[in-house]
């Protein structure tokens, strides 16, 4: 059956509540609900969505991601329970001694955590957000920026984990240079304007050429009267954050040493690129490395470690529940033929040498409402490719739109895991999150599509 624009409705209703309520277990179990009926109706919408239910854990992608949260919480309750992290703020401290320098630094982990944009998001936003909150940083800034260097900065590296996937779908699409994906994939590189222009303005907004705009600002005003650099309102467990000042805290030590928290980031990093870029394997060597480190320094006895572990699972249980409703909402739409009414709506405009801008710009809609990046590029590849080759266009600018507008739709769809990732990691709603990113990407979206339109009639 055929469904038409109502395949649009559960989306409509998704973003309507979440901008109207803000609770995001809620919109996505009601989006999901709706989507339910149109497919079963009133008798068959409770079977069919726990049908959808049971596909989103048999799909894979799910059980990862919840693994990788599991993984994730444990690490980062074993450096906190420890004291690793605080120690690690204190050394940092010393030279991040200033709000710009603190969120330079934070910038420039981007860059060298490029090997997952899920590990960039979890890792810096451990390592930096006492240091941030220090100089009364609002979370919801610090997100963005934490946000911004993850996605964009993967598809600039041509090792991380993007950049594989994306060589794997250039060369099973006959996109090659010099005979393989990862050689077009190279090619493209130049042309991933989202990437390059996201970045250059999360510099000048640092640096105040840019001024803050939207919640950002709001927030930063009341995090520079009151201190207060998270309101209970924006918080993920409804508590209030204040700015802390280091040398008050309780066993500070100005000689504090980072290597408790830096040996098992670097081995953990180490481990995922040996082992092919599993995220997985780097974040058992880095849980492994922290419990050593740990015990033999005896900072923690082994029932305490346990323990602690065991609450770093908790504590990715909320964000665990709101990723399975999101992606059994995309089994619902794929059930609906959302991407198939999209598609079909969005072929006739795909034409001539505005094609790399179309694609972007659709494409990055369809990310941001839609919220499948991969999935997106899967979806638009077989079309995209051979309607370049009719129409004489090169196909590296349409293949360098469609990872633009991935990585558009990950650093802003309010329910993908990587703002689900980056919220929980500095304990903020993922609305707030998307909010405070949402502007930024606005511009980095007009200005790509700008570039795309450029290169188009020049390349």
């Amino acid at each position: 059956m055929e469904y038409g624009i109502l395949t649009l409705l559960p989306i409509a209703v998704l973003f309507i509540l979440i901008f109207t309520t803000k609770r995001m277990l809620l919109s996505l179990t009601v989006a999901s609900l709706v989507g339910s009926l149109l497919l079963g109706g009133i008798k068959g919408f409770a079977g069919v969505w726990l049908e959808k239910v049971q596909a989103a854990f048999s799909a894979g992608t799910l059980g990862y991601l919840i693994l990788l949260l599991a993984l994730f919480g444990i690490l980062i309750a074993l450096l906190d329970s420890s004291g690793a992290v605080t120690e690690f703020a204190s050394w940092l401290s010393k030279y991040a001694n200033t709000k710009k320098k603190a969120l330079l630094i934070t910038y420039l982990l981007g860059w060298l955590i490029f090997v997952d944009d899920y590990l960039n998001n979890m890792a810096i936003a451990t390592a930096m957000k006492k240091v941030a909150d220090s100089h009364k940083i609002p979370r919801t800034f610090l997100g963005y920026v934490i946000n911004s260097t993850a996605a964009p900065v993967c598809i600039l590296i041509p090792i991380s984990t993007w950049a594989v996937f994306y060589g794997g779908l250039f060369e099973e699409f006959g996109v090659t240079v010099n005979g393989t994906g990862t050689g077009a994939y190279l090619a493209a590189i130049p042309y991933l304007f989202f990437a390059w222009i996201s970045l250059i303005i999360l510099v000048l907004v640092i640096l105040g050429v840019i001024p803050m705009i939207g919640i950002t600002k709001k927030h930063n005003q009341i995090a520079q009267e009151t201190g207060v650099v998270c309101p209970m309102d924006v918080n993920l467990d409804g508590n209030e954050i204040t700015a802390p000042d280091f040398s008050s805290i309780e066993g500070f030590d100005s000689n504090a040493k980072p290597w408790n928290f830096l040996v098992p980031l670097a081995i953990l990093v180490a481990v995922t690129i040996i082992a092919g870029t599993n995220v997985l394997i780097g974040c058992m060597a880095g849980i492994a490395a922290t419990a050593i480190l740990m015990l033999a320094q005896k900072k923690i006895k082994i029932t305490e470690l346990f323990d602690n572990a065991y609450q770093g699972v908790l504590s990715m249980v909320m964000i665990s529940a709101i990723i399975t409703i999101a992606l059994t909402l995309v089994e619902i739409n794929s059930a609906t033929g959302m991407s198939d009414f999209v598609v079909a709506t969005l072929t006739p405009y795909l034409h001539g040498a505005l094609l790399p801008a179309i694609v972007f710009a659709f494409c990055a809609v369809y990310s941001y409402f839609g919220g499948g990046f991969w999935d997106m590029s899967m979806i638009f590849m077989p079309i995209v490719v051979p309607l370049a080759n009719a129409l004489n266009v090169n196909p590296l600018l349409p293949c360098a739109a469609l990872v633009c507008a991935a990585a558009a739709g990950s650093t802003t769809y309010v329910c993908g895991d990587a703002i689900m990732i980056t919220s929980r990691a500095i304990d903020i709603k993922p609305f707030y999150q998307m909010l405070a990113t949402l502007p930024y990407a606005i511009i980095s979206y007009i200005l790509t599509i700008i570039c795309f339109v450029i290169a188009g009639f020049t390349v």
